[in-house]
């Protein structure tokens, strides 16, 4: 009966830290271990905070197209309000037809309430509201585009980092066979030191570069752990947490050349779009400041009612047509005409310049990738030479035709050797990534799912 009763206390204890410290189930939710490329960023997608905020500013701006569209449809105004007097209004007249005296009566109650609904309706302002509706429908469009940068934009960082856990991953192991090799020539120079055939400098030297080795290989466990851990902040998971990383085959790039994949990057860069439509935006914008020139004509209509036990009626309907005109604002419209006119402009030289600077991105990474493959090639052959360079020297120093000098300097050129092997490989997957980012098509390594990730759902670019 004791351990049911420790137990009950226990899952009791359990059920009150939940309904003290309530976690949604999001937040809990872990990534699946190993994580591919294209989990992660399906889930940096639903998760990263910076695509959250973009995806707010789509909403913020449909409801600027909600009020932009308010402008076409009537205004319904109602007021009511109770009225005390210290002296009611009082009408002072001459009587006709008698001996002349004056008189006075009073027009109003002293103490009296009045209410008043008015619709009012813009039959024409010369494009004005149009102006204003069409500049937020812009905006609207903006927003998604700019939603769709961002996600470009993090994705490469995310398969940036991706492939930099990977490769740090890989230099780890490197570290790690250096300080076996280099243990191994320790104790090769141990044993030929008691036997006389070496001086002990041979193992003060092989103890050096064993120290420095192992310095070596906390440098690389520690670049893993900071790596994984801005790689886990773009996917809102524990910076902490122990994300495992499944090894990629690559990512599949088509055979663009440079002058192709420019013309791609100007048709599908979703931050060249936006900057297209800021500046039809920006026009739109000189529109509706250009119509501040020009009169408002307008319907009203309405009920008036006011308590008033000396009147016949205490409410009237009643009917507008009319027309209000700004004859003079001080130079404001002028103003703000010609401030729109200059913010296109300017919208223009950014449109420009960003077209320049996505080229400029495109020849970039094009560059890096042959660099990269080309890095490859020399450096697989590097690898295989400095481990044959490293044979060589480890059995010329056992048969004392070589000097330890020869074995470490042997180990550290393999050791560099394959520390650019492994850098040139992985480098050469980030420029796929940046190619793809440059040319506006990285979201394609997402799956095609709901979660709109891939930009073929629900409507994102």
């Amino acid at each position: 009966m004791s351990q049911f009763y420790l137990r009950l206390c226990l899952l009791s204890c359990l059920a009150l830290i939940g309904l003290i410290y309530p976690l949604r189930a999001e937040e809990l939710a872990l990534p699946p271990s190993p994580l591919s490329l294209e989990q992660a960023l399906n889930l940096a997608w639903k998760k990263n905070p910076a695509l959250k905020v973009s995806r707010l500013d789509q909403l913020i701006a449909d409801q600027e197209v909600v009020r932009a569209r308010s402008g076409y449809l009537p205004k319904v105004d109602a007021r009511t309000s109770h009225t005390i007097y210290d002296d009611p209004t009082k009408f002072q007249g001459t009587e006709m037809g008698g001996p002349g005296g004056a008189f006075t009566f009073s027009m109003t109650d002293r103490n009296f309430w009045s209410n008043q609904i008015t619709v009012d309706q813009t039959i024409y302002d010369f494009g004005a509201t149009g102006s204003r509706y069409r500049q937020s429908v812009l905006g609207k469009e903006i927003a998604r585009l700019n939603t769709g940068n961002t996600r470009d934009e993090i994705f490469f960082q995310v398969a940036r980092l991706y492939f930099q856990v990977l490769r740090s991953e890989k230099l780890v192991i490197v570290a790690q066979q250096e300080v076996v090799q280099l243990q191994e020539h320790l104790k090769d120079a141990k044993d030929l030191y008691e036997f006389g055939l070496v001086t002990y400098n041979d193992v003060l030297q092989a103890q050096v570069a064993l120290s420095d080795a192992r310095q070596q290989l906390i440098r690389a466990q520690n670049t893993v752990i900071n790596t994984r851990a801005v790689f886990n902040k773009l996917l809102n998971i524990p910076v902490d947490y122990p994300t495992k990383l499944q090894a990629e085959d690559g990512i599949a790039l088509p055979a663009w050349n440079q002058e192709n994949a420019t013309e791609l990057a100007l048709e599908e860069r979703s931050d060249l779009k936006a900057a297209h439509r800021q500046v039809l935006q920006g026009e739109k914008g000189v529109a509706e400041a250009r119509a501040g020139y020009f009169p408002r004509l307008f319907a009203q209509a309405g009920h008036i009612y006011q308590q008033n036990d000396l009147t016949i009626h205490d409410s009237q309907y009643f009917a507008i047509l009319g027309l209000q005109w700004n004859l003079f604002s001080g130079l404001d419209t002028r103003a703000q005409v010609a401030q729109a006119n200059q913010r296109v402009h300017q919208l223009q030289v950014q449109k420009h310049d960003l077209a320049q600077q996505v080229r400029l991105e495109v020849q970039t990474a094009y560059l890096g990738l042959k660099e990269t493959a080309e890095r490859i090639t020399v450096t697989k052959d590097a690898v295989t030479q400095g481990e044959e360079n490293l044979r060589l020297n480890q059995e010329r120093y056992r048969e004392q035709v070589g000097t330890a000098t020869d074995v470490i300097d042997a180990q550290t050129l393999l050791t560099q050797a394959r520390v650019n092997y492994f850098n040139a490989i992985f480098d050469h997957q980030i420029a796929k990534a940046q190619m793809l980012r440059a040319v506006g098509r990285i979201n394609r390594l997402a799956a095609k799912d709901d979660s709109g990730a891939n930009g073929q759902k629900n409507g994102r670019p």
